[in-house]
């Protein structure tokens, strides 16, 4: 278990404070909370490596030193370091209804909007543009406020999270490898499309 995650028996329930509003939550993301707490700490985190992906994505030959496959599988242990800490301080309600994404995936996508959203403010010349990205980062701030208020009133449970198949073929899994289809017993099966 990290460190970070240690708390006396007391401090394990899930409480108003320890989930970030939805305020917070941008401002961490954003750099402007500096509490020595690691949400805040990975929700800053999060944001610029979401940051760094635009870059790498829109100017590949300007960054070699952070590609693109580095900096997901960096955001996948970010949220990976999240869903640990929601397993241990955020309401489990067994009756409530299930969200499609873990704590760590919403928090990845919350700062993937602010990013992108932002950049867009910054770079893009359409005034339109510029505004359906504001928008829509309005929008998924009023998610998470949503979502937020939901665990705490044990509305919904989220799931733990799991990184994907990506992830479990870079960790030495016995998955069976891709081929392509000349070795297979019938020859008039379609093979599988690749994920």
């Amino acid at each position: 278990m990290d460190a970070s995650m240690a708390a006396a028996p007391e401090e394990r329930e899930t409480d108003a404070g320890s989930l970030l509003s939805p305020d917070q939550l941008l401002a961490a993301i954003g750099g402007r909370l500096a509490e020595p707490l690691p949400l805040i700490a990975w929700a800053r985190e999060l944001g610029d490596l979401h940051a760094a992906l635009i870059s790498a994505v829109l100017n590949p030959r300007h960054s070699p030193a952070a590609t693109e496959a580095a900096l997901h599988a960096e955001i996948a242990k970010v949220i990976d370091k999240i869903n640990s800490w929601a397993a241990f301080y955020v309401r489990h309600s067994r009756c409530a209804r299930r969200h499609t994404h873990s704590f760590g995936e919403v928090i990845s996508h919350v700062a993937k909007t602010y990013a992108e959203a932002w950049w867009t403010v910054l770079h893009a010349d359409c005034e339109e543009l510029r505004h359906s990205a504001w928008v829509h980062l309005g929008e998924v701030r009023e998610g998470y406020a949503q979502l937020i208020g939901d665990i705490r009133a044990g509305r919904v449970q989220l799931p733990l999270g799991w990184r994907g198949i990506g992830h479990t073929r870079q960790s030495g899994s016995s998955l069976p490898e891709e081929t392509d289809g000349s070795d297979a017993p019938d020859q008039g099966l379609q093979q599988q499309p690749r994920l």
